[in-house]
């Protein structure tokens, strides 16, 4: 059964609200240390090379849902399971109206115009479905209808993140120190409660605003990118010559229509992402303000895991008789 996950969730995964918010990507905002990681971080003699590795992990995990497709698109849907998360988070047992549940999920969408709630009470029911979300235990307030993610979720979005760490380590080592933590109940929450804290501030991975509305708004648009950036091979990231694509394949693999793969085609082109040529326009070129699209992406990505994880390994040191071990 096909699964409402899309790429990259909790750290590139991502890239979703309409960003009429903050648009810087770091978590206080725009700063010239930011901008100075960035620029160190590009400069990595493997950055390229991480930048290919995690786009291609994007492409293996990601699974399209046309059902899903009709309800929210692909940055949607990563909003709902990072905010899902986030909130179960949150819960506290002295506290019972605290934690997931559908109405809170609805007013923090709404307050990032993520969907209207109708459109999440519709997401929310087709991921019990998935078995993506279950009813909590039974509160004391019983009028509290409590969800909680399942571990089937949970280790859909850990692989996700695991896969960016692994990236990661190419150009930061401290993404192994991040990896090996995540086996901590504690470090993981404190970790999704900055993933969450992050995002809620109107910080966003894309941070241009057409490119946003082309890749993230239109389902399967990153993954689009992630092909075509790949396509060039090793030593080509991304491609400098012209490649070619089948759209067929990238239709079948994200779970669109060859129709809405060529619509994106047509629009990156206008837009002056790529260069069609040949033919029957099968030859594209991946033009410079797309590369950079493309760089400033995982740059984003990677710079937003390590902060959020840093933030959370702060918080665990400062919490009283919590140690960072194994779950249990």
């Amino acid at each position: 059964m096909e699964t409402p996950i899309a790429p990259l969730d909790g750290a590139a995964h991502i890239a979703a609200s309409d960003g009429e918010a903050n648009d810087s990507t770091s978590p206080d905002g725009a700063s010239a240390a930011f901008e100075a990681d960035i620029a160190e971080l590009k400069a990595h003699p493997r950055f390229a090379e991480a930048c290919r590795q995690a786009a291609l992990d994007g492409i293996k995990l990601y699974r399209g849902n046309r059902l899903f497709n009709t309800l929210l698109n692909d940055r949607g849907r990563s909003a709902v399971s990072l905010l899902s998360l986030y909130l179960h988070r949150q819960w506290r047992p002295d506290d019972p109206r605290s934690g997931l549940t559908v109405s809170r999920l609805k007013s923090l969408c709404a307050d990032q115009n993520i969907g209207s709630p109708g459109r999440i009470e519709a997401v929310v029911m087709l991921m019990r479905v998935f078995g993506m979300l279950k009813p909590a235990p039974s509160a004391a307030d019983r009028r509290v209808r409590r969800l909680e993610p399942t571990e089937r979720l949970v280790a859909m979005l850990r692989e996700r993140w695991f896969g960016v760490l692994a990236a990661m380590a190419l150009v930061m080592p401290e993404a192994r120190s991040i990896r090996a933590a995540l086996a901590d109940d504690a470090f993981e929450g404190a970790l999704i409660r900055h993933f969450g804290a992050h995002f809620l501030t109107g910080n966003r991975i894309i941070d241009d605003p057409d490119a946003r509305s082309l890749i993230g708004d239109r389902n399967a648009g990153l993954m689009i990118v992630f092909s075509l950036a790949t396509a060039g091979g090793p030593d080509d990231f991304p491609p400098r010559r012209p490649v070619t694509i089948s759209i067929s394949a990238l239709a079948r693999h994200f779970g669109v229509s060859r129709g809405h793969v060529r619509k994106w085609l047509t629009d990156a082109a206008v837009a002056g992402y790529i260069a069609r040529s040949g033919a029957d326009d099968s030859a594209i070129a991946v033009l410079p303000p797309l590369h950079a699209v493309v760089e400033n992406f995982f740059g984003n990505a990677f710079l937003f895991m390590r902060d959020c994880a840093r933030r959370a390994f702060d918080e665990i040191e400062q919490v009283p008789n919590v140690a960072v071990g194994r779950r249990a």
